[in-house]
């Protein structure tokens, strides 16, 4: 919790710290800017974020290639929804190290141009050494795509936007700030809450996610028809907002521990929360989308893997007993199965059509 002095591993620390005592307090998101995405020491934009056994946690893409597969077939399947368009693209935000772009043009065989959306140019560099001298289009915001018919991906990407921490006072809401004292990164009171949000006894502390819109509007004006596929973690409002969550759901991550305390060593550790699905969703229809679809990961999974799962059935070698694996954990119904959910919306199609990966879900609403 100690600001550090300047230097490559405490960048993040020294430039909050700086701009605290320029300006004062600041609100929760524009200290998780910084910790996540500033340039010298940020967790992300530094390239300290590690994914997989060895780094800090586990995604569905560090679970194994079989997830690409499963999403694969989903493409294919919102092309053939789609009329089979010339133009069809698939443009993925949130790319990571690129294996699951690797994963997806593979098991395509490179049938649909493919287009990462990716402002950092260290982790453009890591993307493009996995993909190697497979055909794949960077651009640093969705603005800047041309004009397209096809879908836009996203893993674990609207958790991982800024969001603003707020407690009751048992009345109203406040902003939690991040002021500074005796050298250390503290809370703080804010100002009042102007949004409209559920009375809680006092000391109910969640989080309010903003960002939603800069992903999908300036996606909305490039997206002629489409979907955009968004796999991630959080609960409806109802859910995200219930009486015993008074903790909330921010949580920091660093080799593969837990913690509560976004305060101390930012930079050093992923810092997230889970997606409030019925604010994601109003937030789509507000940029042009309609919800096509929702269902936990284990159903979506399910239905969107059936052609798989039957071609596994009774599969002995070592590649069948691999994929296997992986799908028993992105399955699992305690763990990544109900965790993460897959929300499905469409743009410029009528009717919208029912993909595989949702037939499960028995009218499952995540708004």
């Amino acid at each position: 919790m100690f600001v550090k002095s300047p230097g490559p591993e405490a960048g993040a620390a020294a430039r909050l710290a700086e701009e605290i005592e320029r300006g004062g307090p600041l609100a929760f998101s524009r200290f998780m800017e910084i910790a996540l995405y500033d340039s010298a020491g940020g967790y992300y934009a530094s390239g300290r974020a590690a994914v997989g056994k060895a780094g800090d946690f586990i995604t569905n893409v560090s679970v194994g290639g079989v997830y690409g597969e499963i999403v694969a077939e989903v493409i294919r399947e919102m092309h053939a929804a789609l009329g089979a368009p010339e133009n069809f693209t698939i443009v993925e935000q949130g790319a990571h190290d690129g294996l699951l772009a690797r994963d997806i043009i593979d098991a395509v065989e490179g049938q649909f141009p493919y287009r990462i959306i990716e402002p950092v140019p260290l982790w453009g560099e890591r993307q493009a050494a996995t993909l190697g001298d497979r055909e794949v289009t960077w651009v640093t915001h969705a603005g800047e795509l041309p004009s397209f018919e096809g879908v836009h991906l996203s893993n674990e990407l609207f958790d991982a936007l800024p969001f603003d921490v707020v407690r009751s006072d048992g009345e109203r809401w406040r902003h939690r700030h991040v002021g500074l004292a005796d050298g250390r990164f503290v809370w703080c009171d804010g100002p009042s809450v102007e949004e409209s949000l559920p009375q809680r006894p006092a000391g109910y502390t969640t989080e309010i996610r903003r960002d939603h819109g800069a992903v999908l509007r300036p996606l909305a004006s490039r997206m002629k028809r489409g979907f955009v596929l968004a796999v991630d973690y959080g609960y409806p409002e109802e859910a995200f907002f219930a009486p015993f969550r008074s903790d909330g759901t921010l949580s920091c991550y660093r080799g593969h521990r837990r913690d509560a305390d976004p305060l101390e060593d930012p930079g050093q550790k992923d810092i997230t929360g889970h997606v409030n699905f019925t604010a994601l969703t109003r937030d789509a229809a507000a940029a042009g989308f309609q919800p096509a679809g929702a269902a936990d990961q284990y159903h979506f999974l399910v239905g969107a893997a059936t052609g798989l799962l039957q071609a596994l059935d009774g599969a002995t070698s070592p590649e069948a007993a691999r994929k296997l694996r992986a799908l028993r954990l992105l399955l699992h119904p305690e763990t990544m199965g109900r965790q993460f959910h897959a929300l499905l919306f469409a743009r410029g199609i009528d009717p919208v059509p029912v993909l595989s990966g949702f037939r499960h879900s028995r009218g499952t609403s995540l708004a």
